[in-house]
């Protein structure tokens, strides 16, 4: 009996969403919202633009920040005019290849993430899964607003909902 009430639960959440679209709006914690922190990386190599700035972490990357973990092939760190005059700050990091981000209440993974440090937004393409405890989500294009702790996911989307 629970076996069915399992099958048509989802059956009923692959009808909801319409079928053209494809997207699913989900909750999404604000444990990958980037903070305040200090960013810690490592990688084989460093390359740095002396006119902008700009940090291009290759090859194995690890970066970390409080309980949060970001892999990927390469990290671009691109800077923007601080607040104090001839200071600067990150504008966006860009991870690409095998991108996995993981806290303790999330793992995500896809080929690109794009954070937007501004708007504190993230958005993640190219073969998108999404983990929350024992849920998964998948699509094409993850894209979440980390300041109201919201995201969509996009384009052929797969939802397994564990159901109690």
């Amino acid at each position: 009996m629970l076996r069915l009430i399992q099958i048509l639960c989802l059956a009923a959440l692959s009808f909801a969403a319409p079928a053209a679209a494809q997207d699913v709006q989900i909750s999404f914690g604000s444990s990958l919202r980037l903070e305040n922190s200090a960013l810690e990386i490592t990688a084989d190599s460093l390359e740095v633009d002396q006119t902008t700035g700009a940090s291009i972490f290759s090859g194995n990357v690890v970066a970390t920040q409080g309980d949060m973990r970001i892999s990927a092939q390469s990290l671009n760190l691109n800077y923007v005019d601080g607040a104090r005059e001839g200071s600067r700050r990150i504008g966006s990091l860009v991870a690409q290849g095998g991108v996995t981000m993981v806290t303790s209440a999330e793992a995500i993974e896809a080929q690109q993430a794009i954070f937007n440090m501004a708007e504190q937004t993230l958005e993640m393409t190219g073969d998108v899964v999404l983990a929350q405890g024992v849920n998964l989500l998948s699509g094409e294009r993850f894209v979440a607003d980390l300041r109201t702790g919201t995201g969509r996911m996009v384009g052929r989307v797969r939802t397994i909902i564990q159901v109690d």
